[in-house]
């Protein structure tokens, strides 16, 4: 086994993971004074946004009122950052999204982690936790010149499906019903006028006709987001597996590619804007709703989603609908934006797991059951909680105490320093604070 010459580093916080919770808890970490090591397994950053393709951060404004902001701190700067660099996509949209580039959405993140002297490794595959006694005490990743070992007080999982949480023995739970996995293409050559909703309709339309005449037997919705002029992404495969088993991951990989290619044979016979259209290019990875869940300190319900629960130690705030893509055979659109909550707030010990010390969890796998997991799972709310994540890691650090042991208070002083926003009465005076403010910009 060859050793990288890496090998050994030391860190007060190593976040594992550079999808939207990790580069939200690798930023927060590093502005709270923690020396910051962010390691991914691809060669750029954005996690689902941009290597899922899905092209949007979910649940950054509240649904309900979509000129408001349900969470704040890094995803405001990296909003800002987009919008300064021409990343966000055309206003013909759904309302309650930010639409953004994929391209321009890796080059935000790589500014805002330059400007917090984060340091990054791209490439670096986590395989293993390091763990001293109940304690994760570093992870080990694997290099293009050899395995390294990377020492840290405080790992932050933000994985996605929880490998870090899985190696180190901490207890988590994978539902029987997981949620349906699916492969986003981009179209080019769009003509016509139609807007985003009309487009949608009749893309929805000609699918439907052809399921009905047997072409196509399993797809979602379709929905579609409008890039630019001529260009749209679409969601519409549909595929079940497991997303942490490697056999079924790559069943479900290899039919959801066959599965685009017969949607899109499909919309460019029956739309007659798309009949000369052509794929511009097919998503990098799957994208994964549901796998691991880690069992941490409290688990959030949907009864806590859905009646706007309160935590004292609140540390971020959702707003998601329970959406849950399903793979019982239905096909078409499910129950999503007409059920939207009001604000709801997340326990910071939904961020701890249970019998494993010095580690915490972030984004998609924090402590929930399937069905609110359908809500806190999306981006926005995944940048929330690895906000979270990240200062209390630096704080754990600083104080020489466990994640356990922080004081929550402590915490929520510190991510409002941040201008995260962690509870649900303070969103519209935060939201205010948040756009009268003036955000210095450094490329």
């Amino acid at each position: 086994m060859r050793t990288s010459s890496l090998d050994g580093r030391k860190h007060d916080v190593v976040v594992c993971g550079a999808g939207s919770a990790g580069l939200a808890a690798a930023c927060g970490a590093a502005r709270a004074g923690a020396r910051t090591l962010l390691l991914e397994r691809y060669g750029f950053c954005g996690g689902t946004p941009t290597a899922a393709m899905i092209h949007t951060l979910d649940a950054v404004r509240n649904c309900r009122d979509t000129s408001v902001f349900v969470v704040g701190g890094f995803a405001f700067e990296l909003w800002r950052r987009l919008e300064q660099a021409g990343g966000m996509a055309t206003d013909d949209n759904p309302p309650e999204t930010f639409t953004i580039h994929p391209e321009f959405m890796k080059l935000a993140a790589e500014r805002l982690l330059r400007h917090y002297g984060v340091e990054v490794l791209l490439y670096a595959p986590v395989i293993d936790a390091l763990l001293r006694d109940s304690a994760v005490c570093g992870v080990e990743a694997s290099l293009r010149d050899g395995r390294a070992r990377f020492a840290a007080s405080v790992v932050v999982d933000a994985t996605g499906d929880a490998d870090i949480a899985f190696f180190a023995g901490a207890p988590w739970q994978l539902d029987r019903d997981l949620q349906a996995l699916t492969y986003h293409f981009r179209i080019g050559n769009v003509t016509g006028t139609k807007n985003w909703r009309e487009m949608e309709e009749a893309c929805r339309a000609a699918i439907e006709d052809a399921h009905r005449r047997g072409l196509v037997e399993r797809y979602g919705g379709p929905w579609l987001i409008r890039l630019a002029p001529g260009e749209i992404s679409v969601n519409a495969t549909r595929v079940k597996g497991n997303p942490v088993d490697p056999l079924q991951l790559t069943r479900a990989g290899m039919q959801a590619r066959e599965d685009m290619l017969t949607i899109f044979q499909i919309l460019r016979a029956g739309v007659p804007e798309l009949r000369d259209s052509y794929i511009l290019a097919g998503a990098t990875q799957l994208h994964i709703r549901e796998s691991r869940k880690v069992v941490g300190e409290y688990v959030l319900t949907e009864e806590d989603v859905l009646s706007g629960a309160r935590f004292a130690d609140a540390i971020a705030v959702g707003t998601w609908p329970v959406d849950i893509h399903p793979t019982d055979g239905s096909t078409g659109v499910h129950l999503r934006k007409e059920d939207s909550p009001a604000p709801y707030e997340i326990p910071y010990r939904c961020l701890v797991p249970l019998q494993v010390d010095n580690l915490l969890i972030a984004g998609r796998p924090i402590s929930t059951t399937h069905r609110a997991h359908g809500s806190t799972r999306v981006p926005g709310t995944s940048m929330a909680t690895g906000q979270a994540a990240g200062v209390a890691a630096a704080l754990a650090a600083k104080l020489g105490c466990t994640p356990r042991e922080l004081d929550p208070g402590r915490l929520r002083c510190a991510l409002e320093d941040q201008a995260a926003i962690i509870s649900a009465e303070r969103v519209g005076a935060a939201d205010r604070a948040m756009k009268s403010s003036s955000l210095r910009l450094e490329p």
